[in-house]
């Protein structure tokens, strides 16, 4: 069966269980807010919290201001737009890269779709992640004005999320052959978050590392939150289609490993 067949077949599947894939994603929030003091609201109160300390640290401890020269008129929401995607992507990948092995009492007892267990994170986390970009959006509003570009970022959240579905695919099903997956994806991210231009501007690297960061997806989606919410800027046409370039691609090639290493699992598990 070729790779476009099983593709194919393996997002139908998907189709099929798109109310289970939302139940799991509820349940997932349920999980982490229900039963503590202030429930969803600490949906809201994390990247509160998370802008306000950046501001701290940044403005009052180690009075970084606005730097003219590369356009930085306030560097904690300058900092804040860069992580709040990537804060997304990371979290996403590294739940996703256990969830196999925190779920065997459902894959070992019933013919259970294990391929939505990473999407119901995605999910879940994309909810939590717009509370934070609502919560920039007002913070945006009183600090200055908001220009008509913002309403472009949802294309590159789609991007970016194709790309985290792949790795997410991939991640969960390697780590139920290779149980250290886990460890070793936490320590590539910390690196990987140094070649994302979150604390900098990409112009602002050495121009031997620029390349690099070129090709990062993440890059492109970390500039485009910028330029539109900052700079008031239509992020590039080529920075989308690097994206999109590199979110179809691991979105695919995700898909289909997952397809055929999930016959494995109930034998490994």
């Amino acid at each position: 069966m070729s790779a476009l067949v099983i593709f194919a077949n393996f997002i139908s599947k998907l189709g099929q269980h798109r109310y289970l894939i939302w139940n799991f994603a509820v349940r997932d929030l349920k999980q982490r807010y229900v039963g503590s003091l202030m429930g969803i609201f600490w949906a809201v109160i994390h990247p509160l919290i998370l802008l306000v300390s950046y501001t701290f640290v940044f403005s009052i401890i180690l009075k970084v201001g606005a730097d003219r020269r590369w356009g930085i008129d306030n560097y904690p929401l300058f900092l804040f737009c860069g992580i709040l995607p990537w804060l997304f992507f990371q979290d996403t990948l590294l739940r996703s890269a256990n969830t196999i092995l925190e779920n065997t009492h459902l894959i070992k007892k019933t013919v259970f779709p294990s391929e939505i267990l990473p999407l119901s994170i995605l999910i879940a986390n994309l909810l939590n992640h717009a509370v934070g970009f609502i919560i920039l959006l007002v913070v945006l509003a009183w600090y200055k004005s908001i220009s008509w570009p913002v309403l472009v970022l949802p294309v590159f959240l789609l991007g970016l999320v194709l790309f985290t579905v792949g790795l997410s695919w991939i991640a969960a099903a390697l780590n139920v052959f290779f149980r250290d997956t886990a460890q070793v994806l936490s320590v590539l991210l910390t690196f990987w978050f140094w070649f994302t231009p979150v604390f900098y501007l990409p112009a602002m690297a050495p121009v031997k590392f620029r390349s690099w960061l070129a090709v990062n997806p993440l890059t492109q989606v970390v500039e485009a939150y910028r330029q539109a919410m900052l700079f008031d800027r239509l992020p590039s046409w080529e920075s989308a289609v690097l994206l999109y370039a590199s979110g179809i691609l691991v979105f695919v090639l995700g898909g289909v490993f997952f397809r055929v290493s999930k016959r494995e699992f109930v034998d490994v598990i």
